[in-house]
């Protein structure tokens, strides 16, 4: 078995196994490599690690006393147990791959992103997040872990990939679907602005379809309705159906539940004319 921080991870209950998982996701940080992709990356991070402390909670992983021992009896305790250790070895083997690239990096290379490098509203998303997941959790009692860093896409594709793969073997082991779905609700349930909503669904593509479902339900809920049945533009004329977010909306992190329905019969745009059917947040668009 793989040694963790001293504690070989055979010796450790489902549970604490479950609780170590989803603590790792703690101490990555992601390198200056990552660039404009950094917020949403970091999010599919946060978002890989509530799906799988929302399937601990749903099955009452820290409750259940068949999680409770090292040696389960039934089959699916101990189909649990060996994904768990999958999701701890995939860790390690991704962390020891950064190590490898940090020997011949130049220190320029080696920068990381940190949380006041986010933009507010993703700030807020990934604050809200960790949150929920660290109170589903139990602490393990092992040492602090070290903070260590991702620096290419394809480990962080890998990771997300995997990590994923391995939550939906879990899943279908326990589906607990109802209890899931409740909670993914209680996840978004103060996030009730457009942006943060965006930055959600953006992020939850591919690795969390019932987190994906509940935000674009929410999104169709408060975002209201833009709509055009015929339009025709000629020469230079720009025709925008939709809201428009400028960058410093976002920068603020306004909250904004927008419930408007802006809806035009036919438009006909000509020469250099601009014509938005739609709600602007946050001062200049891309229109001004």
């Amino acid at each position: 078995m793989a040694e963790v921080f001293g504690t070989v991870s055979g010796a450790l209950s489902v549970a604490a196994l479950f609780n170590n998982c989803v603590d790792c996701f703690e101490y990555i940080q992601l390198g200056r490599h990552f660039g404009r992709d950094f917020e949403r990356c970091q999010l599919k991070l946060d978002i890989a690690k509530i799906r799988l402390s929302r399937w601990g909670k749903a099955v009452a992983i820290n409750d259940d006393p068949r999680f409770a021992t090292n040696t389960p009896d039934d089959r699916d305790s101990r189909q649990v147990q060996a994904i768990l250790e999958e999701i701890e070895l995939l860790f390690q083997t991704v962390q020891k791959s950064s190590k490898r690239y940090e020997i011949d990096a130049r220190k320029d290379d080696l920068v990381r992103f940190e949380d006041k490098d986010m933009q507010p509203v993703v700030r807020e998303l990934h604050s809200r997040l960790g949150v929920v997941a660290r109170q589903r959790q139990k602490r393990t009692g092992l040492l602090a872990k070290a903070a260590w860093a991702l620096y290419d896409g394809k480990n962080f594709d890998r990771l997300v990939e995997q990590i994923t793969g391995f939550v939906d073997d879990l899943e279908k082991l326990f589906p607990v679907e109802t209890t899931r779905r409740g909670l993914v609700e209680l996840e978004i349930e103060e996030v009730d602005d457009e942006p943060s909503l965006m930055a959600l669904q953006d992020a939850a593509a591919g690795t969390d379809s019932v987190l994906s479902e509940a935000v674009t339900e929410k999104i169709e809920g408060i975002a209201g309705r833009n709509y055009a049945k015929d339009i025709n533009s000629e020469g230079m004329a720009r025709v925008r159906i939709g809201n428009e977010w400028s960058e410093t909306a976002f920068t603020r992190g306004t909250g904004i539940a927008d419930r408007t329905v802006n809806l035009a019969d036919s438009v006909a745009a000509k020469g250099t004319s601009a014509v938005h059917i739609g709600n602007q947040y946050g001062g200049r668009g891309i229109f001004n």
